[in-house]
């Protein structure tokens, strides 16, 4: 981000909101009448599932609190809605993250006005906070063929080789690797393997097919560990100091977006950023380009529209196209630096 935009973003997180005097209800439920924040934590502990989307509501809300004082929703005026959206759409944020702080808003004031909380008509709040219009649309960011290889070959153990088994071949988001468990790997009848994702994104459970490199990798990964496929517990697991300590075994998605930048660098690929999610991207890809149709590759990653997966259509026909254009001839490419 540059220096601009940078003081743009401190601006938002920084001004503060004069309140505005007017005559408000008294019939507030009194749960609803303390601090902003208290009412904030409630609001992302009973009604946010995803832990990636509380974070980022918690920041925009923090941020919002801070705007208006720190007052309860119950003292909110339109006019304060309004001039948090113009602090908002004028703080350098990109497109993206401008539409996801004003939805954080809009949802914690239709819950805490399904509540009780305010009464600020639903039509005040989605006209103050409406969404600038605006065309987000960024390339995914995929690794190739080659590179792929290079990280399996880079993983220094039989765990990173699992985790990018589960990510490249699977397709699972970081938070669902972080809670997938053994029991979760489940062999068929017909001795093909599944892995049975349990509350992924939108609290949906779906069923993923691996093929036999990928269960290989596990299989190698979980016996090296001395356990079994049908016994409890995280698949990955966690080993450092602490470990032991936690309740919970496993890897936080914090250590596995770490183990995917330190192998890809490892693998020499130092040109791109590569997370966890590029590689779920990769997945996306690679299934259409293998024929995969959109329906399926749907299911496969657990979209709930599939306009989502659309996307990943457009960005391989984009990537086709390249075949079309033809070389241009080069009598003298010998003069060209390489």
């Amino acid at each position: 981000m540059d220096e601009s935009a940078q003081g743009s973003e401190n601006e938002y997180s920084q001004t503060r909101l004069v309140s505005s005097s007017e005559i408000l209800p008294t019939s507030i439920t009194p749960a609803f009448s303390r601090s902003w924040d208290e009412v904030v934590a409630g609001f992302l502990a009973s009604a946010i599932d995803s832990d990636g989307t509380r974070r980022a509501y918690a920041r925009h809300l923090r941020r919002a609190g801070e705007l208006f004082g720190g007052v309860p929703p119950s003292m909110l005026t339109g006019a304060q809605l309004s001039s948090f959206r113009a602090s908002v759409t004028g703080s350098g944020l990109s497109p993206s993250s401008q539409a996801q702080a004003l939805s954080a808003l809009r949802s914690f004031l239709t819950w805490t006005g399904s509540m009780g909380g305010h009464y600020l008509p639903s039509e005040v709040i989605a006209t103050a906070l409406r969404t600038p219009r605006a065309t987000v649309r960024r390339r995914y960011s995929v690794i190739t063929e080659k590179e792929i290889s290079s990280m399996l070959e880079a993983a220094p153990g039989k765990r990173e080789k699992a985790l990018l088994g589960l990510l490249l071949g699977a397709g699972l988001r970081v938070a669902e690797a972080s809670r997938l468990a053994i029991a979760d790997i489940v062999e068929e009848h017909d001795g093909d393997v599944v892995l049975f994702v349990r509350q992924g994104k939108g609290r949906k459970d779906r069923v993923v097919p691996i093929g036999p490199e990928v269960d290989a990798l596990l299989r190698d990964f979980i016996t090296s560990t001395g356990r079994y496929l049908g016994d409890q517990g995280p698949l990955l697991l966690a080993n450092d100091r602490g470990s032991g300590r936690r309740q919970d075994h496993g890897l936080s998605t914090r250590s596995l977006c770490r183990m995917v930048s330190q192998v890809a660098q490892s693998a020499g690929i130092s040109a791109k950023r590569v997370t966890p999610h590029s590689l779920r991207h990769t997945y996306a890809i690679r299934c259409l380009r293998a024929g995969g149709n959109v329906v399926a590759v749907s299911r496969l990653l657990g979209h709930s529209s599939i306009t989502t997966t659309q996307r990943y259509v457009d960005h391989l026909q984009e990537s086709e196209l390249r075949a079309a254009v033809p070389a241009l001839p080069m009598p003298f490419e010998d003069q060209l630096a390489s």
